[in-house]
């Protein structure tokens, strides 16, 4: 019994080998007739015609596609340069405003210095005298420190308004980058 499924199997396996061999071989010339079919087509005179008809018009369209490619160019170059200079601006205008800020401070050091002086010149004196110099010194403070806090909000207002301005170009820049990448891509096809 078991002879008799060996000899099966035996069988099938040939004739499996047998089709294999046959597909292959049949692959093989059909591969090679479209060889020949796309070689008899290339050398025929309609493909020369075909092509010289279409090469003017592949001619423009390279041109086109060209001249977006430039267009493209310069509208990213002149959105980069415009975030740059929105930057610079804005570090001007920051450093202006801490240099206001530093000179109002000294200033106010330099005024509360003098109080106190004064205050301490005229300690012997009476002690009303005295009183009063410490007050006006404290009073003196307390403006110099208003007068600085106030600066100093204002250089970080100064600093928050040119981020946005410079985060706002930066925005305009990458939509514009995006439209002329949009009108490339529309221009090619």
């Amino acid at each position: 019994m078991t002879n008799k499924f060996d000899d099966a199997a035996k069988l099938v396996g040939s004739t499996l080998g047998t089709i294999e061999a046959a597909a292959s071989a049949a692959g093989s010339r059909v591969e090679q007739g479209i060889i020949e079919a796309a070689a008899v087509v290339t050398s025929s005179s309609t493909v020369e015609r075909i092509e010289e008809q279409t090469a003017p018009a592949r001619k423009a369209i390279a041109q086109r596609v060209t001249k977006a490619k430039k267009v493209v160019k310069k509208q990213v170059t002149s959105a980069t340069k415009k975030a740059t200079k929105a930057k610079k601006t804005a570090k001007k205008r920051v450093s202006s405003a801490t240099k206001k800020a530093t000179a109002t401070k000294k200033v106010a050091k330099k005024r509360v210095a003098s109080a106190t002086k004064k205050a301490q010149a005229k300690s012997g004196a009476v002690k009303k005298q005295v009183t009063s110099a410490t007050k006006k010194a404290s009073k003196a403070r307390k403006v110099a420190k208003k007068r600085a806090t106030s600066i100093s909000t204002r250089a970080s207002a100064a600093k928050k308004a040119a981020k946005k301005r410079a985060s706002a170009t930066t925005t305009k820049a990458r939509a514009t980058k995006k439209v002329a990448k949009k009108r490339a891509s529309s221009t090619k096809k």
